[in-house]
């Protein structure tokens, strides 16, 4: 068998590990609790059990793929690699404050026409919500380990392989889609966007599909350029605890958050969430091809 068949055999047998438990596991408990577990408030804390041991089958995927085909732990980018590439670590935070400063823009653009900067971000308790925020990243950390289970899988293992049977803005974009599939269990189950709109639930798996293929860019540079999974982790994570809307619920006003608990999800995702990902994804992707400069 030629590498590349091989290639492609690894990579068939890790999506299928990777997404039978979702396929499977989804609708056993929407049929257990009788409703839909992303929009029922019986279901809340097994639901949430539920997505963070889910985050963890594409590791288990990779680990059992490489036993299956017996291909070893070589590259498997689990080495930390701080030393020179404490840049991209700094961005791996920095990037999710980025996303959040345009997201908030783009809300007071939008949706806040007319008011003052006063009116809303109230500058009362200021202190307090800075310690709110601080408590947040730092609890990010519980989060750390649902979102290796997903890097370790997508940007540990599918991502080397699909850049080994194609170019690398084609792996981005096929491995992008591939995440947004494995979420589409989740997304029928109302996960992220809910039930109530128009297109449901493809909308709602396209939209995912269109998100996950720009945070895949960047989220593949970071492990491209590190040679380690643990930036795009602590950017997973942190991404995951600390969105706009948690930004706006602590800083915002009462009258903010009033707007903002309004808007129709899939309105919200499209005109806030989903722009500066992108952009973020747009910036991934140039820096991944970007050649590098030859010394003189």
């Amino acid at each position: 068998m030629s590498n590349k068949s091989l290639t492609v055999r690894r990579i068939i047998i890790f999506c299928a590990l990777a997404f039978l438990p979702i396929i499977i596991i989804t609708p056993l408990m929407n049929l257990y609790y009788g409703e839909l577990i992303f929009v029922s408030e019986k279901a809340a804390a097994g639901s949430y059990v539920f997505g963070v041991v889910g985050m963890l089958t594409p590791a288990l995927a990779n680990l059992l793929t490489r036993l299956i085909t017996k291909e070893g732990m070589g590259n498997n980018y689990l080495a930390l690699k701080l030393k020179g590439h404490g840049g991209w670590y700094a961005a791996s935070f920095l990037a999710v404050l980025g996303e959040v400063a345009v997201a908030l823009a783009l809300f007071c653009i939008f949706y806040l026409n007319g008011m003052s900067f006063s009116e809303i971000f109230p500058s009362e308790g200021i202190s307090d919500k800075a310690a709110i925020v601080l408590f947040q990243i730092e609890y990010s950390v519980i989060v750390f380990f649902p979102a290796f289970g997903e890097e370790w899988g997508w940007r540990g293992y599918l991502m080397p392989k699909l850049c080994e049977v194609m170019g690398k803005p084609a792996a981005v974009v096929v491995g992008g889609v591939i995440w947004g599939l494995w979420h589409a269990p989740l997304t029928i189950s109302g996960h992220d966007f809910g039930v109530d709109y128009t297109g449901y639930p493809f909308v709602g798996i396209l939209l995912m599909c269109v998100l996950c293929v720009a945070e895949n860019a960047f989220l593949t540079l970071l492990t491209e350029k590190t040679g380690s999974i643990y930036p795009a982790c602590f950017f997973h994570m942190i991404n995951n605890n600390c969105s706009m809307l948690f930004f706006l619920s602590i800083f915002g006003s009462e009258q903010c958050v009033a707007v903002s608990d309004g808007l129709p999800a899939v309105q919200a995702f499209l005109t806030i969430l989903l722009p500066p990902t992108i952009i973020l994804g747009a910036i991934g992707l140039i820096l991944m091809l970007k050649k590098p400069r030859r010394e003189a």
